[in-house]
């Protein structure tokens, strides 16, 4: 498989997976709003970070650069430090109710 097909197959693969997390999202906070469910709320702010990475990445297959390859990178990479400090925070609310 040449480079321009596989480069193609990766953007309807991120193209397919920024439209899940998109319906995903939505769907999830109107649950958690008629839920009033702090964590359906939370799990809708992982997925707002998941389509930051997604947004990322097909920017970054677009227009394929050195520099911009290396901004791609730092800015998933926050993506998933804000996701792992999510998780973190969210932590001793936890153990609270248990």
């Amino acid at each position: 498989m040449d480079s321009a097909a596989l480069l193609k197959r990766g953007l309807l693969l991120e193209y397919t997976t920024l439209g899940w997390n998109v319906i995903g999202v939505v769907l999830v906070l109107v649950a958690a709003y008629a839920a009033r469910s702090v964590a359906l709320a939370g799990f809708g702010l992982d997925s707002l970070i998941e389509i930051f990475a997604s947004v990322v990445v097909v920017w970054q297959l677009t227009g394929i650069n050195l520099q911009r390859e290396r901004l791609a990178l730092r800015l998933i990479g926050s993506a998933f430090i804000l996701l792992g400090r999510t998780v973190v925070d969210a932590e001793p609310e936890r153990r609270a109710y248990s």
